[in-house]
């Protein structure tokens, strides 16, 4: 029995009238569904620690999530009473639990803390005193309290880049004239407070900030690294006040906030092809390639000028150090494990912990063909989400192959994808009715 071609053709547009329907019904949900499924999640994680943050937030911050929750549920255009209130929640669910460690820890001491904030303070403290952080021992510090981790390695590398460092001495100096012990936790307070800004800065509507505030803020896993004083939310920070710059069309702005987020974790080095792609399309039909060229260089100059700044001094007093500690530890030195390739070689037991593996063709294979596409993707449609998707998805096949895909770089990843659909609407390059307007955005300059 044939079937009639009209027929046909109207059950397929009526399957795709209903997917586009159902599309939509789930974004208008998006809120809600993060907030419930993530701050559930970090309510039920500080219940868990209710020891350690005492029984006081996990409940107070369940009111607040209940609350907005069913605020959420109202209709209506309530939108800066519900930011309000997300505010209120990320306060006493994010950031009172850090405030709550720094307050124990000068009575109890290093306890859950992470090894990372044990060197990143003693390594604050070496800068402050003008001695060296890369190439040398860390025996007889607080970081000796984790020698029992990988055999005691930490005692001997410093993989950090020094600007996570140098970002953190201000808070330091401020800490010492105020008489107040200082704890790294206060500086990834201080660029949680920059993420916020960014978020507020960013082109979309009100509801989608909320959105992203949720993935980024209120993500337990995100916000648990933050308590045990991990400090990725200075690198994701800076790679929001990017996004904001390039939501906004300033790209040379944008390249430089990228170079500040790679110059605190060198992930970042994967956004420079999306803003090159974007200043390339973006340049008008009658510009010519060297103008397009010198575009490209000036955002590759922007780019490099907070690793130069922040690296330089490190390479000229130590280069030899500082490539072992920062090239050398992560690529031969640091053991095999985590969420990717190597864990699940070490899990299924076919190379020892411990291997010489050679990742490196891995990494590189995996993730320059991922860049390849997701650029060609940007390209086609050149919205502020499918620069973020491309860079995730760039990031997570690199990532996947390293010889230790940790936890806090998985969850930054996921927060950062959770963010995509609230940025899909915002396009990074000028539609082409608005392309005869030229170049006319960056650092007050025009098109020549």
């Amino acid at each position: 029995m044939e079937v009639d071609p009209a027929n046909r053709d109207t059950g397929l547009a009526s399957a795709r009238r209903s997917m586009r329907e159902r599309a939509a019904w789930l974004q208008s949900q998006l809120p809600t569904i993060y907030l419930a499924l993530l701050g559930g999640l970090q309510i039920v994680l500080l219940w868990m620690y209710r020891v350690r943050f005492g029984s006081v937030i996990a409940p107070a911050g369940g009111l607040l999530l209940l609350c907005l929750v069913m605020l959420l549920r109202r209709t209506g255009e309530r939108w800066h009473l519900r930011i309000v209130l997300l505010l209120a929640l990320i306060t006493v669910t994010t950031f009172a639990p850090s405030v709550v460690a720094i307050e124990q820890r000068q009575h109890a001491g290093l306890t859950f803390e992470s090894d990372s904030m044990a060197m990143d303070e003693v390594a604050i403290d070496r800068i402050l005193h003008a001695h060296a952080i890369y190439g040398t021992d860390w025996s007889g510090t607080q970081v000796d309290g984790y020698a029992y981790e990988y055999g005691g390695i930490d005692l001997h590398y410093y993989a950090h880049f020094p600007l996570m460092v140098q970002a953190a001495v201000p808070v330091r100096i401020v800490s010492d004239l105020l008489h107040v012990p200082f704890d790294y936790r206060m500086v990834v307070l201080a660029f949680s407070l920059v993420a916020l800004g960014a978020i507020y800065w960013l082109p979309i509507a009100t509801r989608n900030r909320f959105i992203v505030a949720v993935a980024t803020l209120l993500n337990p896993a995100i916000s648990l690294a933050g308590w045990t004083g991990h400090d990725d939310m200075c690198y994701l920070a800076m790679l929001l006040v990017g996004l904001a710059l390039a939501g906004r069309r300033h790209f040379l702005w944008a390249a430089l906030a990228f170079g500040a987020a790679a110059a605190l974790k060198p992930f970042a080095i994967l956004m420079l092809p999306f803003v090159l792609v974007a200043l390339w399309k973006r340049s008008p039909a009658s510009a010519s390639r060297r103008a397009r060229l010198r575009a490209g260089l000036e955002a590759c100059g922007l780019f490099a000028v907070p690793l130069l700044l922040s690296i330089g001094p490190f390479v000229v007093r130590d280069a030899a150090g500082f490539y072992r500690d920062t090239v050398t530890f992560p690529t031969t030195v640091l053991p095999l494990g985590g969420f990717g390739f190597s864990g699940l070689l070490v899990a299924l037991r076919i190379v020892p912990i411990g291997a010489q593996f050679p990742l490196g063709p891995l990494e590189l294979g995996a993730a320059i063909p991922a860049l390849w596409l997701t650029l060609r993707a940007f390209a086609k449609r050149p919205t502020l989400g499918h620069f973020l998707m491309g860079y995730c998805i760039a990031l997570f096949a690199f990532l996947f192959f390293a010889r230790f895909f940790a936890d806090n770089y998985l969850a930054i990843l996921i927060g950062l994808a959770l963010c995509i659909p609230s940025l899909l609407s915002v396009r990074v390059l000028p539609l082409a009715q608005e392309e005869s307007l030229g170049l006319a955005r960056d650092l007050g300059t025009s098109a020549a």
